[in-house]
C-alpha cells in the first residue's frame, strides 16, 4: 500500500542554480523555510531568516547526514537567499499552511 502525501510542492520562484530544485512544501511547520534538493543525493531545509552571514539549514535527507551541500552550493544558495529574503518570507507566507506538529516526511 502505497502511502499518499497530504502536502504539494510549490516551486520557489527564480531559483536558478544547477543541478538543485527550491520548493515549499504547501503543509509545513515552522520556522519559514524552503527545500532545497540534489536529486538522489541531499536535501535540506533553507531557514530563510536566520541565513545571514551562513547558511543557515537542517538535513532532511539522507539521515547518516553524509552527504551535504558543497561550499560552493551552500554559497550560491547563501546569496540567493540574501539577495531574495523578502519574496522568500512573503511566498512562505502566502503558499504555506503552517501545521503545529508535523511527522518528517
Amino acid at each position: 500500500m502505497q502511502r499518499r502525501s497530504t502536502f504539494d510542492f510549490v516551486k520557489v520562484e527564480n531559483f536558478y542554480i544547477h543541478g538543485l530544485e527550491a520548493f515549499f512544501r504547501s503543509s509545513d511547520h515552522h520556522p519559514p523555510h524552503f527545500h532545497v534538493k540534489k536529486k538522489g543525493q541531499w536535501e535540506i531545509r533553507v531557514h530563510i531568516i536566520t541565513s545571514t552571514e551562513k547558511l543557515h539549514y537542517s538535513v532532511k535527507f539522507p539521515k547518516n547526514k553524509k552527504q551535504f551541500p558543497s561550499s560552493k552550493e551552500e554559497k550560491s544558495i547563501l546569496d540567493f537567499v540574501i539577495k531574495n529574503r523578502e519574496k522568500l518570507y512573503l511566498d512562505w507566507e502566502a503558499k504555506v499552511c503552517v501545521k503545529e506538529k508535523m511527522s518528517d516526511d
